[in-house]
C-alpha cells in the first residue's frame, strides 16, 4: 500500500472515506484473509459561510459540524456558568457561550463510550432552553491543534450551534440587543461500512484484535492522526500470510473514531456478540510515524509477567519505547472491560503530534514511513509471540 492513498481528508460516509476502505479490503485479500463487511447508516456534513449581523456589520462564524442550520433572530444573552444557565430565561434568545462553559468540548449526547454529567447537564439545558441557537467562543482545544474549536459535534444536538474565536468573540461580548444570526449547515445521509479482516487459525485458543481508525476529521488530510496507523494495519496483514499461532488475528480498521456517533465501533461490537471468541489481547495503533519519534507503547491489564516480556521486547527493539497511558483511542472501550490493550502511538503524541491533529498541517512532510515500516514489522513480532 502506498501511504499517499490514504493521506486525504476521509470522514465517515464520504467518497474518499470508502476508497481507503476498499484500498484496505484489496491489502487484506492479497493476504488471504477472511475480509467481513458491516454497512451502516451515517450523516455527511459540509458547511457554507455563515454570520452573526450586529446592525450594519457582520462576524464571521464557524458551524458547529453536523449543526442544524437556522436562519434567525434574537436577543443575544452571555452565559459563562452552568448557574447562568439555570437561571437565564433564553426563549427566543442567541446564546453566547463562554469562560467556564466553553472551555472544553462536550462529548456528543448520549455517547456510548464516556458521557459525564456535567457534560449531559449543559446539553440537556440548552435544548429545553428554547433558544434559537448557541455560539461558543473558544481557544485552544485541549488535545488537537484546532484553534477555535467547536464546543459541540454532535448530530444528535438539536439546537443550531456555532463556535467564534477570543478575538472576534469579544465583539460580540461588549455588543448588548438583538442580532441575526445565519449557520449553513449541510448534512445528508449516506452509507459507509465497517470491515473485518481475519486470519483463522484451527483450534484457537481465543483472538488478537489488531484495530487503527481510519476515518479522519473533516478538514484534514490526517497524515498522523490515522493514515500512519492504517498503513501499519494494512502492513501487518501481510506479516501475517502463513501464520499458524494460537490465536485468530481480526484486523479492524475502526471506521468512526472521528464521527460523533463512533458507528463503525458500535457495528463492530454488536458484530462480536455473536463471534465471540475470548478476546485475549488489542493492539490500538493511533498516529504512530512522527519523523522526530520513536514507538511509544503503553499497557492496560497487564500482570506482571505479561509486563516482564515486554520489557524484553521493548529493550531488544531499536525503534519501541515505553509511552505513557492515554485513553483518547479505541483500545479504551475494550481496556475498561479489563481485556489487556497495548496503545500504540508516537513517543512524541503530547508535546508535538497533538498540536497538530485535526488541522491542515497533518500532512505527509510530518511523516516517516521507515519508522512506520520499523513499526510494523516490531508489531507483528510481537503479536506473534504474545501467549
Amino acid at each position: 500500500m502506498n501511504i499517499n492513498d490514504i493521506i486525504v481528508e476521509r470522514p465517515v460516509g464520504s467518497k474518499a472515506n470508502q476508497k481507503v476502505c476498499n484500498l484496505v479490503k484489496e491489502e487484506a485479500a492479497k493476504a488471504e484473509l477472511a475480509i467481513h463487511s458491516i454497512p451502516f447508516d451515517c450523516l455527511v456534513w459540509d458547511k457554507q459561510s455563515s454570520f452573526v449581523r450586529l446592525g450594519n456589520s457582520e462576524i464571521e462564524i464557524f458551524p458547529s459540524p453536523f449543526s442544524q442550520p437556522v436562519k434567525g433572530s434574537g436577543e443575544l444573552v452571555k452565559i459563562q456558568n452552568i448557574e447562568e444557565l439555570e437561571n437565564c430565561n433564553l426563549v427566543g434568545k442567541i446564546v453566547l457561550v463562554h469562560g467556564e462553559l466553553s472551555e472544553e468540548p462536550l462529548m456528543p449526547k448520549d455517547f456510548p463510550f464516556y458521557y459525564p454529567d456535567n457534560h449531559k447537564n449543559i446539553i440537556d439545558r440548552l435544548e429545553s432552553s428554547g433558544a434559537v441557537a448557541v455560539i461558543a467562543i473558544t481557544n485552544k482545544h485541549p488535545m488537537c491543534g484546532l484553534s477555535p474549536y467547536p464546543m459541540f459535534e454532535d448530530g444528535n444536538f438539536m439546537v443550531p450551534s456555532a463556535f467564534i474565536g477570543i478575538q472576534d468573540g469579544n465583539l460580540l461580548m461588549n455588543y448588548s440587543g438583538s442580532v441575526d444570526i445565519e449557520i449553513n449547515s449541510i448534512i445528508s445521509k449516506a452509507v459507509s461500512e465497517q470491515v473485518i479482516a481475519t486470519k483463522r487459525v484451527p483450534n484457537n485458543k481465543g483472538k488478537i484484535i489488531v484495530c487503527a481508525h481510519l476515518d479522519s476529521m473533516r478538514g484534514t488530510p490526517g497524515a498522523i492522526d490515522n493514515a500512519s496507523g492504517v498503513y501499519v494495519l494494512s502492513q501487518m496483514m501481510q506479516q501475517f500470510k502463513d501464520y499458524s499461532g494460537n490465536y485468530d488475528i481480526e484486523f479492524v480498521p475502526f471506521n468512526g473514531e472521528e464521527y460523533f456517533g463512533e458507528t463503525g465501533q458500535l457495528a463492530y461490537l454488536e458484530y462480536i456478540k455473536t463471534n465471540n471468541s475470548a478476546i485475549k489481547l488489542v493492539v490500538n495503533i493511533d498516529s504512530p510515524g512522527h519523523y522526530a519519534s520513536k514507538t511509544a507503547l503503553s499497557f492496560y491489564n497487564f500482570d506482571d509477567e505479561m509486563k516482564q516480556w515486554m520489557d524484553a521486547e521493548m529493550a531488544n527493539s531499536d525503534i519501541l519505547i515505553k509511552g505513557e497511558e492515554w485513553y483518547a483511542g479505541d483500545h479504551a472501550m475494550f481496556a475498561f472491560q479489563g481485556i489487556p490493550c497495548i496503545a500504540v502511538t508516537s513517543s512524541n503524541l503530547m508535546e508535538t503530534v497533538l498540536s497538530i491533529t485535526h488541522t491542515p498541517a497533518d500532512s505527509a512532510e510530518n511523516l516517516s514511513v521507515d519508522i512506520l515500516d520499523k513499526t510494523t514489522k516490531a508489531l507483528a513480532d510481537v503479536v506473534k509471540k504474545y501467549q
